[in-house]
C-alpha cells in the first residue's frame, strides 16, 4: 500500500508554497471561565488546535455546554494557564442528570490531556516551526501543569444511545492541593439517534510489524492482544482497520502438489514441459523451495541426491539441503546435509552423497535455495532446477516424488481452511461491527505505479491452465464462505496502487481474475488520474483528494459504483490535508466535502508508521513523542535518505512507548489517539446528520413543507462552507454553527423520520 505518488510530490509542493499558515487565536474563539491569583481557566470547542502560547480569551463568559445526538461522541476543550507552579493537578467527573432523573454515567465522560509534539521542519511553507497539539493520552492520575503556557484537557461526552431527550446537567472538578474549581457543563441531548454501525466506510491501515516493535512485544499472542486493542479504539472512532484479518489468515492446503515455493515454469527446462524456478529477492530471509512430504529413507544404505540447475548469472552460488527427521517425524537439529555449489548460465548436472544415515533417521525433505545461504538472507538471485532425484545408491528407483516437476492439472485440487479467518470475521465484523475490510487473497498479481509482479498461486503463474483452475476454485470458495458468514459486501480487494495508464492492462486482467470466478467480491482500486477508461473494472473507486472531479464521480455513482477519496503526503497546502502544522479542521472538513462530492469511503494509507527503514539508522527506531515528521521508505530510495513526507502523514495513533530505544518492558496498553483523529470521527458523525437530514428532505413522514424546504437548503452545503479540496471555509465556527442548524432541525423532525 503506498503513501503518495512521488510523481506529484514536488509540483505540489511549489504549489504549496504560496501560503504561510495563520491559525485562528484564542482571543478570538475561546471563552472565559475565570480567574484567580494561580491560574485562569478557559474553554473551546474540539475543533481548534490550541497553541501554547495562545492569549487568554478575556472578556466573554460563556458556560460549558455541549449539544449531541444519542450515540455521539462529542468533546470540548478545557484549558487550565497557571500562573504559578501547580503540581498535583487532576480532572474529575460525575455522572449527568436531566430534570425527568436520566442519567448520562460518569463513566461515558473521558478526559485526554492535550500533548504537543516540536515541529523542528514544517511540512510546508503553510506551516511553521513549533509545539503543535496532537497526542491525547488519557489523564488517569494527577499531573503537574507547566506555568505561563496554555494547559488544555479534551473532555468527551459519550452519548448512550438509549439516552433520553433533553438537558442534563453536572460539572467536573479541577483539583489541586489547596486549590479547585467547579466547572458546570451542560450537555443537551437531541431527540436523534446517530446510527450504531457508521455509515461511511473507511480503511485505516495498521502495521502489525510496528505493533510488535513499539510494544516490544514477543509472542504472536501478545500481538494478538495488542493489535485487538488498536481494532477496538479505531471502533470507538467509528473507523475501520484495512486489514483485520492480517494476523487470522485463511489456510490452504493444495491437494496433488508436492513441493512448496518456487514457479512450475516452462521458459527454460533441462527435460519435459516445466522446471522449478526459484527467485530470492528479499534482503532479510532466506528464500527456499521445499518438498513437502517426508520421503523415506532406509539409514543403513548410502543415499544420493541429484539434479540439474542453471543460474540466472554464471558463478552465483547455490544450496542444496536435506533435512533429516526420526520415526516420530521429529526434525533432528544437527543431522542436515547441507552444501554449497557454483552455477552456470546453462543447464548443469549436479549431485549431493550421503553416507548411511543414522539408525535413528527415517525421514527426509529436500530444500533448494537458488543463492548462497547465510543467517541473515542477504543474498539475491534466481536459479532453476529440474529433474530432482534421490534415490538408494545402486538403485534407480526416484524416491523423490514429482522430482520432474511434471503434473497433470487433472490431479490437483485445493481446500481451504476458515477456522483463524472466521475467528476474525466473528469479532471485528460480528462484533466490533467494522463496515468495510481489506479481503486478503492469495495468488492475485500486485504492484504499484512504480513495480509489478504477476500472479502465483500454488506455484503456478498467472495465465497457465493450473493457475486459473486452482484460482476459480479457490475464489469461489471464499466467496461462497462470505456469503454464508453474511460478511459479503463489506470487503474489498485491494491489490493495486495508483496505476499508470501504462499499467491499465496489467490491472484490467488481475480484475478480471477477480470477476471470473467470483463475480460478488468488491474489486477496489486507488487512482490518481480518474477516468472511465480504468474505473468500468472496479465496484470501488479511491482518488487522492487533489483529483477529485465530480462529473465523473457523479456517473460512476449513478451506475450504482461507490467512490471513496483518500489524503496523504501530497497534495499538500492548499489542500485539505491531514498535517499536524495544518488546520484542525481539515479532518472534519473531509466527511463535509464527502458528502458534497457523494463519497462513500475516506482512506489513509497508515494510522502507525512510525518509523522509516530507508531514512533511520539500522536498528534504530524513530520516536514519534519527540519526531513527528514521516520519513520516505522504499520505492526505489537508498538506505540513508531522509526526505519527509510531512508531519503527522499516516500517523494517527502515538505508542504508550515514550522511548523505543528501551526494548526493556513490554507495553500491552492501548495506543494513544490524536487529536485529528477526534476530528474525524467528529466528521464522521456529522456525515450521519446530513444522511439523517436527506431522509427528513425526502419528504417520508414529514408534514411540514416548510420544515422539508428548509432540510433540503441546509442540504445543498454552500460554496462559501465547502465548495472543493482547495476551498472550504478554515473556520471552525461556521462549521459549529451550520452542524447546529442541522441538529436543532433534525430535532424538530425527527419524530417523522421514524419509519
Amino acid at each position: 500500500m503506498k503513501p503518495t505518488m512521488l510523481k506529484l510530490l514536488f509540483p505540489f509542493m511549489i504549489i504549496a508554497g504560496v501560503q504561510v499558515g495563520t491559525f485562528t487565536r484564542a482571543a478570538d474563539y475561546g471563552y472565559h471561565l475565570g480567574t484567580d491569583e494561580l491560574c485562569a481557566v478557559w474553554w473551546a470547542e474540539g475543533t481548534y488546535k490550541i497553541m501554547r502560547d495562545d492569549p487568554f480569551p478575556g472578556g466573554k463568559t460563556v458556560p460549558l455546554q455541549i449539544y449531541a445526538a444519542a450515540n455521539e461522541f462529542e468533546s470540548v476543550q478545557v484549558v487550565v494557564l497557571p500562573y504559578k507552579a501547580m503540581q498535583g493537578f487532576m480532572i474529575r467527573t460525575e455522572d449527568l442528570r436531566s430534570g425527568s432523573g436520566a442519567t448520562i454515567s460518569a463513566a461515558q465522560i473521558t478526559v485526554r490531556k492535550v500533548e504537543y509534539v516540536n515541529v523542528v521542519r514544517p511540512t510546508d511553507d503553510y506551516g511553521r516551526p513549533g509545539w503543535y497539539p496532537d497526542p491525547l493520552p488519557l489523564l488517569r492520575e494527577p499531573i503537574n501543569l507547566q506555568t505561563d503556557q496554555n494547559n488544555p484537557f479534551f473532555i468527551t461526552v459519550k452519548v448512550p444511545a438509549d439516552a433520553r431527550p433533553g438537558e442534563y446537567k453536572g460539572s467536573i472538578q479541577l483539583t489541586a492541593p489547596e486549590w479547585n474549581r467547579e466547572i458546570p457543563l451542560s450537555v443537551r441531548v437531541w431527540n436523534f439517534t446517530l446510527p450504531e454501525k457508521p455509515s461511511m466506510r473507511s480503511s485505516f491501515g495498521i502495521s502489525t510489524g510496528m505493533i510488535r516493535d513499539y510494544h516490544n512485544l514477543g509472542s504472536d499472542e501478545e500481538l494478538r492482544e495488542v493489535t485487538n486493542k488498536y481494532y477496538r479504539m479505531m471502533g470507538e472512532y467509528k473507523i475501520a482497520p484495512t486489514a483485520p484479518f492480517s494476523l487470522y489468515p485463511m489456510e490452504i492446503d493444495f491437494e496433488g502438489l508436492d513441493w512448496t515455493g518456487g514457479i512450475f515454469t516452462g521458459d527454460t527446462v533441462y527435460s519435459g514441459e516445466k522446471s522449478l524456478k526459484v527467485t530470492d529477492d528479499e534482503v532479510e530471509i532466506n528464500v527456499e523451495a521445499h518438498t513437502n512430504v517426508l520421503v523415506g529413507v532406509d539409514p543403513a544404505e548410502s543415499h544420493k541426491l541429484t539434479w540439474y540447475a542453471r543460474t540466472a548469472h554464471p558463478g552465483q552460488r547455490y544450496c542444496v539441503l536435506v533435512k533429516c527427521y526420526d520415526a516420530n517425524r521429529q526434525e533432528m537439529l544437527f543431522e542436515n546435509r547441507l552444501e554449497a555449489f557454483t552455477g552456470h548460465d546453462e543447464w548443469k548436472a549436479d549431485t549431493l552423497e550421503m553416507r548411511p544415515f543414522r539408525k535413528e533417521i527415517r525421514y527426509v525433505t529436500i530444500h533448494l535455495f537458488p543463492v548462497f545461504r547465510t543467517h541473515s538472507g542477504s543474498h539475491t538471485g534466481t536459479a532453476w532446477f529440474d529433474d530432482v532425484r534421490f534415490f538408494n545408491a545402486g538403485k534407480d528407483k526416484n524416491l523423490l516424488p514429482q522430482g520432474d516437476f511434471e503434473m497433470d492439472p487433472e490431479d490437483l485440487d485445493l481446500q481451504v481452511d476458515f477456522t483463524d479467518f472466521d475467528k476474525a470475521g466473528e469479532k471485528y465484523l460480528d462484533e466490533l461491527g467494522f463496515n468495510a475490510y481489506h479481503l486478503p487473497l492469495q495468488g492475485l498479481p500486485s504492484g504499484n505505479f512504480y513495480a509489478q509482479r504477476r500472479g502465483v498461486f500454488g506455484g503456478f503463474p498467472q495465465g497457465t491452465a493450473e493457475y486459473d483452475y486452482l484460482m476459480k476454485k479457490y475464489l469461489t470458495m471464499v466467496q461462497d464462505h462470505l456469503e454464508d458468514k453474511g460478511w459479503l459486501g463489506r470487503e474489498y480487494v485491494y491489490w493495486f496502487d495508483e496505476p499508470n495508464t501504462e499499467n491499465y492492462p496489467f490491472v484490467r486482467e488481475g480484475m478480471e481474475i477477480i470477476h471470473r470466478s467470483a463475480p460478488k467480491i468488491t474489486r477496489f482500486i486507488t487512482e490518481h488520474q480518474p477516468g472511465p477508461d480504468i474505473m468500468d473494472i472496479t465496484e470501488i473507486s479511491c482518488t487522492v483528494i487533489g483529483q477529485l472531479d465530480a462529473e465523473i464521480i457523479s456517473d460512476l455513482v449513478a451506475q450504482g459504483n461507490e467512490f471513496w477519496s483518500y489524503v496523504c503526503c501530497c497534495p499538500k497546502a492548499p489542500y485539505l490535508s491531514l498535517f499536524i502544522d495544518h488546520d484542525a479542521i481539515n479532518m472534519r472538513m473531509w466527511l463535509w466535502l464527502s458528502y458534497k462530492f457523494q463519497l462513500s469511503g475516506i482512506l489513509v494509507w497508515s494510522a502507525n508508521y512510525w518509523n522509516s527503514r530507508t531514512a533511520s539508522p539500522g536498528g534504530f527506531l524513530q520516536n514519534p513523542w519527540e519526531d513527528p515528521m514521516s520519513y520516505t521508505v522504499g520505492y526505489g530510495l537508498p538506505f540513508g535518505k531522509q526526505s519527509g513526507w510531512g508531519n503527522g502523514d499516516g500517523r494517527f495513533f502515538y505508542p504508550p512507548n515514550r522511548n523505543p530505544a528501551d526494548r526493556s518492558k513490554k507495553y500491552l496498553e492501548d495506543p494513544v489517539p490524536c487529536l485529528r483523529l477526534e476530528k474525524i470521527r467528529d466528521g464522521i458523525e456529522d456525515y450521519e446528520y446530513l444522511l439523517l437530514l436527506e431522509k427528513a428532505a425526502s419528504g417520508d413522514g414529514a408534514n411540514n413543507k416548510r420544515l422539508v424546504k428548509e432540510a433540503r437548503k441546509l442540504l445543498s452545503l454552500p460554496d462559501v462552507l465547502v465548495s472543493g479540496p482547495t476551498a472550504y471555509d478554515k473556520d471552525p465556527q461556521s462549521l459549529i454553527q451550520y452542524r447546529q442548524k442541522i441538529g436543532e432541525l433534525l430535532n424538530t423532525l425527527y419524530n417523522n423520520l421514524k419509519p
